[in-house]
């Protein structure tokens, strides 16, 4: 890279050495398998930006998998739903299987599917609750619908489910999720280290647990490949 050698580095060490300022330029010296003559290749480095929110029609249904990224949902799922009511479609289903997500991104996303009521509880080390309640917003869709979860929903990605399952709203499907419904902050200690502390633990509507517990879905099927979304396909064609 610009000449020197990444010979002996680990994968993490050579991008980082690749990563730089935006706009700037790094060359790049590569030789493929089976050539014996390295080339070099210029590049240009700038800002990536991953979709958190992908919304497609899968006939008449409007299938939207959704990333708990922090803050990019928010500003993405109200075009996701926008389109899903300018396209009429018939249902609805959305993935929710991410590692991760923010209360806040919680209440906005779920906030489009429900009318009133609660998102979540936050239960503090005290014993007091908070309610977080429905948001005001001006997209709101009704449609029948499906989340998939999976073993790997953890935090934000419970939350939701949670909050449509004990409202009724929605069939959640797939497996169990991982149980981790724990708020926490990260406390820097003075050489430098850090420590995570749990300061409060994050419950349903109806004041279900999701620490440790998860969310049993209504139905359990297997999550591989598109398996999933074509089975919520069928379920809300009425075949399942």
């Amino acid at each position: 890279m610009n000449g020197e050698s990444t010979k002996g580095q680990t994968l993490t060490e050579v991008v980082l050495s690749i990563r730089g300022a935006h706009r700037t330029s790094v060359r790049l010296t590569i030789q493929h398998e089976g050539d014996s003559t390295p080339i070099d290749v210029d590049i240009v480095r700038q800002k990536i930006e991953v979709a958190t929110v992908l919304f497609e029609m899968k006939g008449d249904i409007a299938y939207i998998n959704m990333s708990n990224s922090p803050g990019v949902p928010t500003r993405n799922s109200r075009p996701s739903c926008s389109n899903s009511r300018r396209t009429r479609p018939r249902a609805s289903s959305l993935t929710s299987d991410e590692p991760g997500g923010l209360l806040d991104i919680v209440i906005d996303v779920a906030s489009h599917f429900l009318n009133g009521g609660l998102v979540a509880k936050v239960v503090n080390n005290e014993g007091q609750e908070t309610d977080h309640p429905v948001a005001d917003t001006d997209i709101k869709s009704d449609l029948p619908m499906v989340v998939l979860v999976s073993r790997f929903s953890a935090s934000g990605s419970e939350c939701f489910p949670g909050a449509l399952q004990d409202r009724n709203r929605a069939t959640i499907a797939g497996e169990k999720t991982f149980g981790k419904g724990s708020v926490n902050i990260l406390r820097q200690l003075s050489d430098g280290s850090g420590i995570y502390v749990t300061t409060a633990r994050w419950l349903t509507p109806d004041g279900r647990l999701i620490e440790g517990k998860g969310i049993e879905p209504d139905v359990t099927i297997p999550v591989e490949g598109e398996g999933p979304i074509q089975w919520a396909i069928d379920y809300l064609h009425g075949k399942k």
